[in-house]
């Protein structure tokens, strides 16, 4: 009985000495086994039986020498009684085994517990009541290969007769190794010769292909079709390189599996998931390569689509004049495919396909050369003959040897071709100088150029009637022996127009006419030297159209064009001839103003100038007004060069708008100095941004109503600081402008995003849940990725969307482009994004905006809340947009609440929401969840809102 149970064991009596009728039968049964040829761990399975059965050897195990790590590995009994895991141990030390064991000889421990170097196991041997061990080695070609382990209560069970019978059945056991050993070699080298003449006969079918076919596919799709069904392989599959970058596999030739089905066809040969694929090995080392796929459910390219997948692969590369082109993939049912021998005869094949490839290919480019060529010479005729170039060959001896018609057409001669061969050169010239401009000067050139005897190109030859020609000389010369000369002549007359056009495309405007900015700079420099030689001023100035934009949104780009070329008209009106006035583009111009005496003499032009402006413009019967801003610099007072006036007039001209626009201005270096700083807070905060020098600051917004607490407060606004000085906080009024810059928007947007979500989502874990609003740049808002960044960091807290959130915009965001605007704020309200109206008041919207624009919420500027308490005119324009915008269905939020009064005014005329220095002021992310739990209103607002609802419980129905 195999693995008895463990209390049986224990309680079994002491075992009778086996007899030598049961020994013999043990070794004849042992004998038995071995003319089986049992693999070897099926033969230890089957002797360990043997050996219980036999003569009642109980726990017996064999272990394997593992020589690598210098353990032995338990390979029997595979299966082992629960409980028994410390008596079978899968693995032992080679420190258990004496010398002698390894010099053959049995290792008998008669009193197992106090034997030394067994303490490992000594607790398992009391456990199991086991007293002796035996350890029988096994060798196999006169090494210790296993050892044969039986453990037993009773010291005297291991007789010496016992340890002889073991001894024989280690040696039984040896030489059945042995034997198994000698049998899968043998079968190995029979396997080996197999492959190696099946190889060897698909190696001579190659040949015969390579050999007989007749254009590259079908040498491919029989190499495909001869390897595997002489090879009796699962498929083939060749595929060569193509394209430029020489990294894509195509599949050109199959064979087997895919039945015409379609299949992957494209590879490439950089996509890490396929870098294992045994194709993309073989292409990238130039070598054969044998692959088994560790799955079939994804085999490797190209036998994605087939099923079963193959479980070897052989990669084959193919190479033409040196160089890797393709790969040839044998595939195999089997996994032991693919011996040695057979690789490198399947090699050797590989290389004559190559070989046939590149034959096939040079005998194809050889045809096509050899097609062109007939092709070349039968169309020379024709070509010269039909082309629209006039061509006229020409002899040694100065006679026409050929003229095709648009020769006779382009001079207008009535002669056909053929009537003019032979003709002497002197004959055709009379027959040409009528058509050109200066014949005697054409006359001079032809013959300067036959006297040199070289190729000109591209001379051009003046036509009457305004036309030009260019006329191309080749001299005609066979073996370095002179043959005649070439005349090729062509009309280029649409062609010089066209360049013409081009030239003053390049340096005009073509809605003003004026000159572009390229030609400005071509023309500023000489008016700098001439300023210099004549000792006097030149001014440079930059002009700006103030709300031009507004123009277009009303009357389209058309009008607009009108409009700017009317007021370019106005401009030139107003300088003299030798003044310059350049369009720069959009609604902004240049001036160069040449030969002053004064700057006062300057501002009078440029009052004149913006005068000029203000007068009307008339478009389909409509009067419209506009104004300009201009900026001005005198040249030598600045020193500049040509690029640094107009720079210096354009900070200028940004001055004067900033001062209120329809007004000149001088350009002063502390306008540099400004621009200087300004680009140094931009480059500040492109610094924070990379260090994290960013932070956030939110500012609660509270209801009216009254109500302590967190149902008291309607949400927090983020705002934006910046902390890279280790000092106060920096506000965003001094890097406003930095905020909507093209480069820095979206990372910023992308940053207050991400920030503002993540503290709230701490804050909703927290228990406290509240929306967060946020503020969105114009540029940011209608970027194109805007969304993209959106899902982007709603996927990262999802948790957000159960409180939601907002964004907020300027009054200048939606009038920059104003049907994007609405259809990104629709899209975000659609996606349940509250949005608001930010600063209303101080820009350039309009209630028509707000009606359209699909906006939640205003917030009504901090300029009308301050001295709301003093300036009827304030209180009266809060007043005016809290009830429009109550009768446009939107929430008004009142921002810079500095005093208790403000507030109670303002709920008084029943704004909905407050916030400002009175409630709080901004507070890291971490003092929100204390604040929010402590927020206590004023008393006076909850009397406010019960006078409010006493008077609406007062009105009768719909009052």
């Amino acid at each position: 009985m195999r693995n008895p149970d463990l209390n049986s064991l224990d309680a079994s009596p002491a075992p009778e000495a086996a007899s030598s009728e049961h020994f013999y039968a043990a070794l004849f049964d042992i004998g038995q086994l071995l003319v089986r040829s049992l693999d070897p761990p099926a033969l230890y399975e089957a002797v360990i039986e043997v050996l219980e059965r036999r003569i009642g050897a109980l726990r017996v195990m064999v272990g394997e020498v593992d020589r690598g790590t210098g353990w032995f590995r338990r390979i029997a009994p595979a299966h082992i009684a629960p409980g028994m895991a410390d008596i079978y141990p899968e693995s032992m030390p080679f420190s258990i085994a004496q010398r002698t064991f390894w010099q053959g000889a049995p290792q008998l421990e008669s009193d197992i517990r106090h034997a030394p170097g067994l303490e490992m196991f000594r607790q398992a041997y009391v456990r199991h009541g086991i007293t002796s061990v035996v350890a029988v080695p096994i060798m196999k070609f006169g090494e210790v290969h296993a050892g044969l382990v039986i453990r037993s209560r009773h010291p005297g069970y291991f007789s010496p007769r016992m340890i002889e019978l073991l001894q024989q059945a280690a040696a039984s056991i040896g030489l059945g190794l042995e034997a198994h050993e000698q049998r899968t070699l043998l079968l190995q080298s029979v396997q080996e010769e197999a492959c190696q003449r099946r190889a060897l006969r698909l190696f001579s079918e190659m040949v015969k292909v390579v050999t007989h076919s007749l254009d590259e596919q079908t040498l491919l799709t029989d190499a495909c079709r001869v390897v595997r069904r002489m090879g009796g392989y699962q498929a083939t599959r060749i595929a060569l390189l193509e394209g430029d970058s020489r990294q894509t596999l195509r599949l050109h030739a199959q064979d087997g599996l895919a039945d015409e089905r379609e299949t992957e066809s494209l590879l490439d040969l950089r996509d890490a998931a396929h870098a294992d694929d045994a194709a993309v090995i073989a292409m990238l080392t130039g070598q054969s390569h044998v692959r088994h796929p560790p799955s079939l459910d994804c085999p490797d390219w190209p036998f994605a689509h087939d099923l079963p997948g193959p479980r070897a692969l052989l990669a084959l590369p193919l190479l033409v004049e040196g160089h890797v082109v393709g790969v040839f993939v044998i595939a195999a049912a089997e996994a032991d495919m693919f011996a040695p021998i057979e690789v490198q005869i399947f090699s050797e094949m590989a290389i004559e396909l190559g070989l046939g490839i590149q034959m096939q290919r040079a005998r194809a480019a050889r045809v096509a050369a050899e097609q062109d060529l007939r092709f070349n010479l039968q169309h020379f005729q024709t070509v010269l003959s039909n082309q629209y170039s006039g061509v006229l060959v020409m002899s040694e001896d100065n006679r026409v040897k050929f003229a095709n018609e648009a020769f006779c057409e382009l001079f207008g001669l009535p002669e056909t071709p053929a009537e003019l061969e032979n003709l002497a050169s002197a004959t055709i010239y009379e027959r040409l100088k009528q058509v050109l401009e200066d014949p005697d000067h054409e006359w001079q050139r032809i013959q300067d150029i036959l006297a040199r005897n070289v190729a000109v190109k591209g001379d051009e030859v003046a036509i009457k009637g305004g036309r030009t020609f260019l006329r191309d000389f080749t001299p005609i010369t066979i073996d370095g022996v002179p043959q005649g000369r070439l005349w090729h002549q062509r009309d280029i007359t649409e062609q010089k127009l066209h360049e013409a056009r081009v030239e003053r495309l390049a340096f005009y405007d073509v809605v003003t006419g004026l000159p572009n900015r390229r030609l400005l700079f071509e023309l500023l420099e000489p008016a700098r030297m001439q300023a210099i030689t004549q000792h006097s001023l030149l001014a440079v100035g930059v002009l700006d159209l103030d709300r031009f934009k507004s123009v277009n949104d009303t009357i389209g780009h058309s009008g607009g064009d009108h409009v700017l070329a009317e007021a370019s008209a106005r401009i030139l009106g107003m300088l003299r001839e030798a003044d310059v006035l350049a369009r720069f583009g959009g609604d902004e111009f240049a001036l160069v103003i040449s030969g002053l005496d004064s700057r006062e003499q300057l501002d009078v032009i440029s009052r004149c100038i913006l005068q000029a402006l203000r007068a009307p413009f008339n478009l389909m019967g409509e009067q419209l007004y506009l104004s300009a801003s201009i900026g001005w610099t005198l040249f030598p007072l600045d020193e500049s060069d040509a690029k640094g006036l107009v720079r210096h007039a354009d900070l200028a001209m940004y001055a004067a708008k900033e001062e209120g626009k329809d007004r000149g201005s001088f350009y002063e270096p502390a306008m540099e100095l400004e621009q200087l700083r300004l680009q140094a807070m931009r480059e500040r905060i492109a610094q924070a941004l990379q260090q994290s020098h960013l932070q956030l600051l939110f500012q609660p917004i509270v209801y009216i109503d009254g109500l302590p607490g967190l149902h008291g407060v309607a949400g927090m606004e983020a705002l934006l600081r910046l902390n890279d000085a280790g000092q106060e906080l920096v506000e965003p009024a001094k890097f406003m402008h930095v905020l909507d810059d093209p480069q820095l928007a979206r990372p910023i947007g992308r940053y207050v995003l991400d920030e503002a979500l993540r503290c709230c989502q701490s804050w909703m874990r927290a228990g406290i849940s509240i929306p967060v609003s946020i503020n969105i740049s114009t540029r940011h808002l209608l970027h194109p990725a805007f969304f993209t960044d959106i899902d982007a960091v709603l996927d990262t807290y999802p948790d957000v969307m159960d409180v939601g959130f907002g964004i907020e915009v300027t009054e200048t965001g939606p009038s920059m482009d104003h049907s994007r605007a609405k259809v990104v704020i629709e899209e975000c309200r659609r996606r349940g994004i509250r949005v608001g109206l930010d600063d209303f008041g101080t820009g350039s919207a309009s209630l028509s905006h707000i009606q359209q624009l699909d906006i939640e919420h205003i917030k009504l500027d901090q300029s009308f809340v301050r001295d709301i308490l003093s300036d009827e005119r304030n209180m009266a324009i809060a007043a005016g947009v809290i009830t429009t915008a109550r009768m446009l269905a939107k929430t008004v939020i009142a921002e810079g609440v500095e005093k208790a009064e403000q507030g109670d005014l303002l709920a008084s005329l029943g704004c909905h929401q407050l916030q400002g220095f009175s409630i709080s002021r901004p507070m890291p992310a971490a003092a929100v969840p204390g604040w929010v739990a402590g927020w206590v209103p004023p008393a006076s607002w909850g009397n406010l809102v019960n006078e409010r609802q006493s008077l609406l419980t007062g009105q009768p129905d719909g009052g």
